[in-house]
C-alpha cells in the first residue's frame, strides 16, 4: 500500500472528529430569549395571548393594522416578557432587554425596571406608578380598539376583565420579586428609599451668608 495512501488513511478520521465536536459546540443555547408567538413572551401568559388573539382577528391585517393595535401588541409584549423575567430562576434581565421603550406605555425601560426589581432597589411608589401607568394605557387602548371595530359591550367587557386579571396576576409576582428582601448595589446592602441627611457639625451655628 502507498504510504500516502495510509497517511491519508489516518488523518480522515482526525478531521471527521473535529469537524464533530465543531458542529455540537456551534447552535442556540438556552432557548429563544423571549420565546416562540406574537406577541414576545407569549406562552407566559394566557390573558395576553388571548387578548392579542381576539384584537387580531379584528385588526390584525397587515393592510388593516391600526397604530392602537401595534402599540397594544407592544404593551402586552412588555407584561409578558416583564413576568417571564420575573419568574426565572436565573434572575436576570433577559426577554425584557429587547423589548422597546414608549413614553406612552413606560415610566422607565422596561429592562431598567427589571434590574432594579432583582436588586430590590425599586421604591414601592416606583412599583406603583408603573402598573398605574400600564393599567390606564392599557384601558385607554382596549377602548378605542372596541369603538373603532364596533364590539359589543359584553365584548369589551370581557376584554376589560381579561386585561385587568392579567395586571393583577403581574402585580402579586412583582411585589413579590420586588418589594421583598435586602436592596443591594454592588452586594453591599443599601436604603431602599432615598432620605434626608443633615450633618451635625452645622446644628446651632449662626449663618453669616457666603462670605
Amino acid at each position: 500500500m502507498p504510504e500516502e495512501y495510509m497517511e491519508s488513511e489516518l488523518i480522515l478520521p482526525q478531521a471527521e472528529e473535529k469537524e464533530e465536536e465543531k458542529q455540537m459546540e456551534e447552535g442556540f443555547y438556552g432557548g429563544v430569549a423571549v420565546g416562540a408567538g406574537i406577541p414576545d413572551c407569549y406562552r407566559t401568559s394566557s390573558e395576553a395571548a388571548e387578548l392579542h388573539d381576539f384584537f387580531a382577528s379584528k385588526f390584525g391585517a397587515a393592510e388593516d393594522e391600526s397604530g392602537d393595535f401595534r402599540e397594544f401588541r407592544t404593551l402586552l409584549s412588555t407584561l409578558a416578557c416583564f413576568k417571564k423575567d420575573l419568574m426565572g430562576v436565573a434572575n436576570q434581565v433577559e426577554a425584557t432587554r429587547y423589548q422597546p421603550f414608549l413614553t406612552q406605555i413606560d415610566m422607565e425601560p422596561i429592562a431598567e425596571t427589571t434590574a432594579r426589581c432583582f436588586a430590590k432597589t425599586i421604591p414601592p411608589r416606583d412599583l406603583e406608578l408603573a402598573f398605574d401607568k400600564w393599567s390606564k394605557r392599557g384601558h385607554f387602548l382596549i377602548v378605542r380598539m372596541c369603538t373603532s371595530a364596533n364590539l359589543t359591550e359584553a365584548q369589551f367587557e370581557k376584554a376589560e376583565a381579561t386585561y385587568k386579571a392579567f395586571i393583577t396576576d403581574l402585580y402579586d409576582i412583582a411585589k413579590d420579586k420586588c418589594l421583598t428582601g435586602t436592596p443591594t448595589i454592588d452586594a453591599e446592602p443599601t436604603p431602599r428609599e432615598a432620605k434626608p441627611y443633615t450633618s451635625t457639625d452645622i446644628s446651632g451655628r449662626e449663618y453669616h451668608g457666603y462670605y
